[in-house]
């Protein structure tokens, strides 16, 4: 798993200028489609690298899933916080870096999430709503899995979970530097719009398996 995962990170470039061309998206009238604009696409993920890769967006805030995976997991939990927040949603920044994900609010510039990437497991955008975008991540406290949920104001859901792809990637690639025994794999769709990760960076101590040999046991 780990040697499949390396390479396909060796062919990275080259998989995403072949992808990127077959991406196909739903039209509006006057809007140029995304994937005539594979150049923004490609200053995401350079941006990514650099740090300074952000999108304004409309937070949803978040909501406890029962699994750490799946599309249609993201899109209820979406369908739910939409519902919850009746139209006043939180104007926001999302900041993507190899390193973390974080929201600030436009206005008082305030920090409201500070995830860090190793945690997030599953990324996507949403199918019923070309905004629509969202991650699953295991909280540090409770040990549960949340799901956060976004809607792109200028850009499409596409969009930005493509960037959370790239800082995924990045941030794997980091670490398979330092440890090439990480056991943390990624897989992603076709278009490379959604990744799905196994494995975890986080590695048990001697101790803790001794005590607990279930911790042994990562997500």
């Amino acid at each position: 798993m780990e040697t499949k995962g390396g390479n396909r990170f060796d062919r990275y470039r080259t998989i995403m200028q072949s992808l990127r061309k077959r991406l196909s998206f739903r039209k509006k009238k006057d809007h140029v489609p995304e994937c005539s604009k594979p150049h923004q696409w490609q200053e995401d993920e350079k941006k990514v690298r650099e740090g300074t890769c952000s999108f304004q967006v409309r937070y949803l805030g978040y909501i406890e899933v029962f699994d750490s995976r799946g599309m249609h997991i993201c899109e209820e939990a979406v369908k739910t916080l939409k519902s919850q927040c009746k139209g006043k949603y939180q104007r926001a920044v999302l900041y993507v870096s190899g390193d973390a994900l974080r929201v600030v609010d436009e206005i008082s510039k305030s920090m409201i999430v500070d995830q860090t990437i190793e945690k997030v497991s599953f990324c996507a955008p949403d199918r019923n709503h070309e905004k629509g975008f969202a991650y699953i991540c295991r909280d540090g406290t409770t040990r549960r899995w949340m799901c956060h949920g976004f809607l792109a104001v200028k850009e499409s859901g596409e969009r930005l979970s493509h960037a959370v792809g790239c800082a995924f990637a990045i941030c794997l690639e980091k670490k398979q530097k330092r440890d090439k025994e990480t056991g943390v794999t990624v897989t992603y769709n076709q278009s490379r719009t959604s990744f799905e990760r196994t494995g975890s960076f986080r590695q048990t101590t001697m101790t803790e398996r001794i005590v607990d040999p279930q911790s042994a046991i990562l997500a």
